[in-house]
């Protein structure tokens, strides 16, 4: 899966006049990486459909619904992300633009831009791969134990190797964009009286993008948690579990109808000297009969949630 951006970006170079017809230089070069993110979060959805192709279920209607939830996921997320380089573009002094240093900086904007992306396909693939899902509190999760998760990583995978492998395909990606980069970053700028539109432009998106859309989206084409999965997008769902610190429990825990719970909790908590109050089964007031004589007594409670590994 690393492997195939290339092909993908080498058909953007082809059909560069038709694909990437804008006239200014900023919005050339932003939409060259924004390409090819969306086209690898394509991907990546599709591969990852392609791995539960039985489990997920998917007719053609969900199909449509799914690519469409998870279009508004992915373009949500761009218009995130690119927000500080769309800021940048949008206020950069003129005569920075062409300097060489500069250009030389923007193509490794680019490179490191494609890395991550492909950073991102594989860490999708192998949470995916373990889990059956997209990014979620788990993945948050493994940053607070960072380091036990590292270690564990490290001695599952073949990390450094791995990584090498991606910034080697990203770089050789940057260079087969290069006739792309060298005409979006040759052509006229934008000029500054569209600057302030393209600030106010970029602010409204991000305000109606986090009104509008946030996790739940993706449970509203109905379907199985497989097609729902599918829907969501990876480092979309990853800041918004961030953000919100939970997990849905039911999703991944067995579950039983709350009136038996409560009648096995109720069961468990019966004693001779016990009376309960009420009959709801899932109502545990008692009323506790002691004729013994009352004792008070100092009680201190000690929580602990986690220690270090070397404890």
């Amino acid at each position: 899966m690393a492997h195939t951006p290339i092909g993908i970006l080498r058909a953007i170079n082809v059909t560069d006049s038709s694909m990437l017809n804008i006239r200014h230089s900023q919005p050339r070069f932003l939409s060259i990486i924004l390409l090819a993110w969306a086209a690898m979060f394509m991907l990546t959805r599709t591969v990852l459909w392609l791995t539960h192709l039985g489990d997920a279920e998917v007719t053609l209607g969900a199909g449509l619904r799914l690519y469409g939830v998870g279009l508004i996921y992915d373009l949500s997320f761009l218009v995130y992300a690119a927000t500080p380089l769309v800021v940048y573009l949008a206020v950069l002094p003129r005569k920075l633009w062409s300097h060489p240093w500069h250009q030389r900086g923007l193509y490794a904007v680019a490179s490191i831009s494609l890395f991550l992306m492909l950073f991102v396909s594989v860490a999708e693939w192998l949470f995916w791969d373990e889990f059956s899902v997209r990014f979620n509190f788990i993945a948050v999760d493994y940053l607070v134990y960072s380091d036990e998760v590292v270690n564990n990583i490290l001695e599952s995978y073949p990390v450094y190797p791995l990584l090498a492998g991606l910034a080697v395909v990203a770089i050789i990606t940057t260079l087969l964009l290069r006739k792309v980069l060298n005409r979006a970053l040759s052509a006229p700028m934008l000029p500054w009286k569209y600057s302030a539109p393209v600030l106010l432009v970029s602010a409204t998106s991000v305000a109606l993008i986090y009104l509008l859309v946030d996790q739940g989206l993706a449970g509203s084409i109905g379907g199985n948690t497989y097609q729902r999965e599918l829907a969501a997008n990876g480092p979309y769902q990853f800041f918004a579990a961030f953000r919100n610190n939970e997990l849905d429990y039911s999703q991944f825990y067995a579950m039983l109808p709350e009136p038996r719970n409560g009648g096995l909790l109720r069961k468990e908590l019966q004693e001779s000297n016990a009376q309960f109050l009420e009959n709801d089964p899932e109502n545990i007031r008692r009323l506790i009969l002691n004729k013994g004589e009352p004792r008070r007594l100092n009680v201190i409670l000690v929580t602990v949630e986690s220690l270090s590994t070397k404890y």
